[in-house]
C-alpha cells in the first residue's frame, strides 16, 4: 500500500522467532551429521579420509556425530511438545500428511510445467507437507537406529543380537536416502514451483487461533510447567541411555597388575556386537573397516585362531607395533564380542 508521499510500501512476512530458530537448529544438526557421518560410511575413499583429517580424526568425528545427534533429539523432544502446546493452548492444527487437495496441485504443478495446463495457483502446501513427513520418518529412525548403536550392549538386553546389524543398516542407508532426498527436493522446488516469497509465507502462515485470550493463558499456565518437566525428563532419559554405557557383566574390581585374567567366558561372546564395535576402535584404522587387512601391510585379524586367553593377554600388553588396551579403553565384555567376531571367517 502507498505511503502519504505515493511511495509503496511493501511489507515482508517472517516466521515467528521460535519457528526460526528451530529450523536453524535442524539444519546445523543435519550438515553436522551429514559432514560426520558420510565419511564414516565411506572411510576408503580419499574424500572421507581427508574430512576425517580436517576433524581431526576418526574419535573427533564420532564425537562431532554424537553430539549433533544429541542437538537432533533435543529438538525432536521440543518439536513434539511444541506441537502438544500448540494444539491444546492455541487449538491450532499440526502439519497433516498430504491429502487429495495437495495431490491434485501437485499434478497441476507438473502440468503447468510441461505446458499442459494453463497457469493456475499452485498452491506450496503439498511440498512442505512431503518434506516435512520424510524429515519426521528419518528422523525417528535415524534416532532409534543411533540410540542402539550407541549402546549397542544395553540395547541387546531388550532386543536380540541380530539387531545390532540391521540397526547399523538402516541407519547408514536411511542417512544416505535423506541427504539424496533433501538435495533432489529442494532443486526440484527451485526448479518446478518456482514459488514466490509471498506465495511461501501463505503457504506456511499458521491459523488463527480458535480459543479467546483468556482460555489460552490459563491453558499456558497449566501446560508449559507440564510441558519443560516432561521434555527435561524425556532428555535425561536419552542422556541417561546414550552415556550409561555398560558391559556386558559386572566385573571384579580393577587391580594394578601387569595382567590379570578377564572376568568373561568365552563362549558368551556375540559377534553381532563385535562387528558394530570394531568401527568405533583405533584398531580400524590399522587392520580395515573388516579386519581384514590394512593399507599398508598391517596383518589381517578376521578368522583368527587364537584363543581368547592369548588374544587377551595380547591386546592388554601390546605387541610390536601394536599399543595395549587397558580396562578402561576397552573393557573384558567389548574385547569379548570383539574376539567372537574375529574370530568367524569374512564375508
Amino acid at each position: 500500500m502507498p505511503d502519504e508521499s505515493g511511495h509503496e510500501i511493501r511489507t515482508v512476512k517472517t516466521l515467528p522467532a521460535a519457528q526460526r530458530i528451530e529450523r536453524l537448529v535442524v539444519v546445523v544438526a543435519l550438515i553436522g551429521l551429514i559432514l560426520t557421518g558420510l565419511p564414516q560410511k565411506y572411510s576408503g575413499e580419499p574424500w572421507a579420509e581427508f574430512i576425517i583429517v580436517l576433524l581431526g580424526g576418526i574419535e573427533s568425528a564420532r564425537i562431532l556425530h554424537r553430539l549433533m545427534a544429541i542437538l537432533l533429539m533435543a529438538e525432536a523432544i521440543y518439536h513434539v511438545l511444541a506441537l502438544i502446546f500448540k494444539w491444546y493452548v492455541y487449538g491450532l492444527k499440526p502439519i497433516l500428511p498430504p491429502g487429495l487437495k495437495d495431490w491434485r496441485q501437485f499434478f497441476n504443478r507438473i502440468l503447468q510445467n510441461f505446458g499442459l495446463r494453463s497457469e493456475a495457483k499452485s498452491g506450496y502446501g503439498f511440498a512442505l507437507k512431503i518434506e516435512y513427513l520424510v524429515l519426521v520418518i528419518s528422523a525417528i529412525l535415524l534416532i532409534f537406529t543411533g540410540l542402539i548403536l550407541w549402546n549397542p550392549i544395553a540395547a541387546t538386553t531388550a532386543l536380540s543380537g541380530a539387531s545390532i546389524p540391521t540397526a547399523r543398516s538402516i541407519h547408514s542407508n536411511q542417512a544416505l536416502i535423506l541427504v539424496l532426498f533433501l538435495v533432489v527436493w529442494r532443486f526440484a522446488i527451485i526448479f518446478l514451483w518456482r514459488p514466490q516469497r509471498q506465495q511461501l509465507m501463505a503457504d506456511r502462515d499458521a491459523s488463527a487461533s480458535a480459543r479467546p485470550e483468556n482460555a489460552i493463558a490459563s491453558r499456558r499456565r497449566v501446560v508449559l510447567p507440564i510441558a519443560l518437566v516432561i521434555g527435561a525428563l524425556l532428555m535425561l532419559g536419552v542422556l541417561w541411555f546414550a552415556f550409561g554405557e555398560q558391559t556386558a557383566i559386572d566385573t571384579v574390581p580393577r587391580q594394578q597388575a601387569v595382567i590379570f585374567a578377564p572376568q568373561v567366558m568365552p563362549d558368551s561372546g556375540d559377534p553381532n556386537v563385535g562387528a558394530v564395535l570394531w568401527p568405533t576402535l583405533r584398531c580400524a584404522f590399522c587392520h580395515g573397516d573388516e579386519a581384514n587387512g590394512g593399507p599398508n601391510g598391517e596383518p589381517a585379524l578376521r578368522n583368527t585362531t587364537v584363543p581368547f586367553d592369548a588374544f587377551y593377554e595380547q591386546v592388554r600388553v601390546g605387541k610390536g607395533d601394536m599399543p595395549a588396551f587397558s580396562g578402561e579403553d576397552l573393557p573384558d565384555g567389548y574385547l569379548l564380542h570383539i574376539w567372537a567376531w574375529l574370530s568367524q571367517p569374512s564375508s
